[in-house]
């Protein structure tokens, strides 16, 4: 049964060779004979020999000269997706077993981080490789990953490489890696709120509010507690960014709820403190996450290894919370 299947197989592929694929994959995302031409080091005649051989392979045009350039018929879009993937996979096969020296290595990682954890993060990582490993480049991108179930697809279509994210629960994947806990609070000026570790109920609901946007809005944690408790709270405005916090929340009544992580950056050199809740909130799982398909590179164990050594927390500076 096994000879059969590779047999078949085997007429089925004998035709296409991977400098077909690969003109295929690179003309897909160039939209241009041209630019596909330069990107492969190849002549644009031999680029258009190769698209008339896959035309007559697949019996369809497969790209459609228009003013923007070579759409992709349906087919084409089709075929990409597998293509892509394939083409990946080979990558990853032949390179992954390969050593990894960060001293030497001139790659570039790409790592998705939320705005606190950048902050964190971004400057001990900088430099600590330019002692360590100086010709690496780290492009540090804000990309949302808001649940587990979703976090491989939103690595692959942007090709990250590592993630820093807070999760709810702890994914059942093998493709994360657990950090820490980090307690959700919130932040408000102390001359309005006092010097107490928590914050009451009556004033958290009184308070006007502003929310994180980047984990607040999907899901509404706090709002869905309240709720449950025929409760309510005032918010004012949504924000992504943890830098405005410090200029927005003091010397006013706003109150913003944030993890302990997050407070350790809003709460410096002000008059800005963190209180415990008067809910009942889980707090987060901050989990180390990275594309499945790249589970066996040496560059991603070493970023892996290295980003959970310079995001272990740090003691409390803020109080007991």
């Amino acid at each position: 049964m096994a000879d059969t299947t590779h047999t078949k197989l085997a007429n089925r592929l004998n035709k296409i060779n991977l400098n077909l694929l690969l003109v295929f994959h690179t003309l897909y995302w160039k939209r241009s004979l041209t630019l596909t031409a330069q990107a492969l080091c190849l002549t644009q005649p031999a680029v258009s020999h190769s698209l008339k051989k896959l035309r007559l392979l697949m019996d369809d045009p497969l790209f459609i000269k228009t003013l923007e350039g070579m759409q992709p018929t349906p087919l084409a879009r089709q075929m990409d997706a597998a293509v892509a993937k394939g083409l990946f996979y080979l990558d990853q096969a032949v390179h992954s077993s390969n050593e990894f020296s960060p001293a030497t290595s001139k790659r570039e990682f790409r790592v998705s981080l939320v705005d606190y954890v950048s902050q964190q993060l971004q400057p001990k990582l900088i430099q600590h490789c330019l002692e360590h490993a100086p010709d690496l480049c780290f492009n540090m991108l804000s990309t949302r990953i808001a649940s587990a179930e979703g976090a491989q697809q939103v690595l692959q279509e942007h090709d990250i490489d590592l993630a820093v994210v807070q999760f709810e629960t702890l994914p059942l994947t093998s493709h994360h890696e657990y950090l820490f806990d980090d307690v959700i609070g919130c932040v408000g000026d102390a001359t309005f709120h006092g010097e107490s570790s928590a914050i009451t109920l009556e004033a958290f609901l009184n308070s006007p509010q502003v929310a994180l946007s980047h984990r607040e809005d999907s899901p509404l944690l706090i709002n869905e507690k309240l709720r449950e408790l025929g409760l309510e709270r005032k918010i004012v405005a949504k924000t992504p960014y943890i830098n405005p916090l410090q200029e927005i929340l003091v010397s006013t009544a706003l109150l913003c709820v944030v993890t302990e992580s997050a407070a350790r950056v809003i709460c410096r050199n002000n008059s800005l403190k963190f209180y415990a809740l008067p809910l009942d909130v889980p707090a987060f799982k901050v989990c180390l996450c990275w594309d499945e398909r790249k589970d066996h590179d040496p560059g991603i164990h070493w970023l892996r290894q290295l980003t959970r050594e310079l995001m272990t927390p740090a003691p409390s500076a803020l109080g007991d919370p």
